[in-house]
């Protein structure tokens, strides 16, 4: 019982050191970008994920567009040969972020204009939001780099993209805590599954052992009853003190449940998760009304007054 109560012990001290190590890797990385595309304001672009793998992490990044262009081309039934990749953003204005940098950096987006030769033309546009990159080891004892992008690219040709505002949080609040109300599940939606499983596994163990603790206890004070009636003092004494013993060792699995759930609870609100993108409508579109008088001689009656949404 004592190696049990100390493998408990082991675990409840290895869930928040896992909370505590650093998560880089986003979330778009992990989760794909079916959540963060719902939440666009306009159809006029989409976010796409791509990943590449190479032993050239340098080569990986300077040809970082072919995984763009080939998307492009298989959607629109073009030819990537054709392609001809432009920055359209200043030099000037490119600066690069510290690597894998877990909070994610503003510096990292860059503008695209991918041009496919015909005639006319098709242009198309692309914006780079996030980026990520891993050394992985193969099957085969081999190492690569893979490299995660997240681009929002325009969905229809010759169209101008307006582009969402974009940043990074950590922070998950109200959703992860909402879904902690059942143990192991906030931490699930932040993908931080080793956690989840430490925190499944915590109370599996505490309440199987509180079960087990109450039935034995439940078992010894039978016996004590049992001795008692039959005036077998010294075995009465014996059973009642088993009883106790096990029902204290209930007591603790009890509370070692409630703690694992209150430490559940408290990480899925407090403790940073992988980075996410937060999208939010563009800082320079803005929506007003305002009344206006209106004269339309094809109507019986004029003036008239009417409102005037402007964006």
């Amino acid at each position: 019982m004592k190696t049990f109560y100390s493998l408990l012990l082991l675990l409840l001290t290895l869930v928040p050191a896992l909370g505590s190590s650093a998560q880089d890797k986003p979330r778009w990385a992990i989760k794909g970008v079916s959540d963060i595309n719902g939440k666009r304001s306009n159809d006029s672009y989409r976010f796409v994920k791509f990943e590449t793998f190479g032993g050239d992490l340098s080569q990986l990044r300077s040809e970082g567009t072919l995984p763009l262009v080939e998307y492009i081309a298989s959607t629109n039934g073009l030819d990537a040969d054709r392609a001809k990749v432009e920055l359209v953003t200043p030099a000037s204005d490119i600066h690069t972020p510290a690597p894998n940098d877990s909070e994610g950096s503003a510096a990292t987006a860059r503008d695209y204009r991918i041009v496919f030769a015909g005639s006319p033309d098709h242009v198309f546009h692309a914006r780079l939001i996030d980026e990520y990159s891993s050394f992985d080891e193969n099957v085969d004892m081999t190492y690569d780099y893979t490299l995660y992008q997240l681009y929002a690219v325009s969905t229809a040709e010759g169209q101008t993209p307006v582009y969402d505002d974009c940043s990074f949080t950590r922070s998950y609040n109200g959703g992860a805590l909402a879904l902690s109300l059942v143990p192991g599940l906030g931490q699930w939606y932040k993908g931080q599954k080793t956690k989840s499983y430490c925190i499944w596994g915590g109370e599996v163990l505490f309440i199987g052992a509180a079960i087990l603790c109450d039935a034995r206890s439940r078992h010894f004070l039978d016996l004590r009853n049992e001795a008692f009636n039959d005036g077998n003092t010294i075995s009465e004494s014996s059973y009642q003190s088993k009883h106790h013993s096990w029902r204290a060792f209930r007591n603790i699995a009890i509370a070692g449940a409630v703690g694992v759930y209150i430490y559940n609870l408290a990480d899925a609100l407090f403790s940073k998760g992988p980075r996410q993108v937060v999208v939010s409508r563009p800082s320079g579109v803005s929506l007003a009304m305002q009344p206006t008088v209106v004269y339309d001689p094809s109507t019986t009656v004029s003036p008239a007054i009417g409102l005037t949404l402007t964006f």
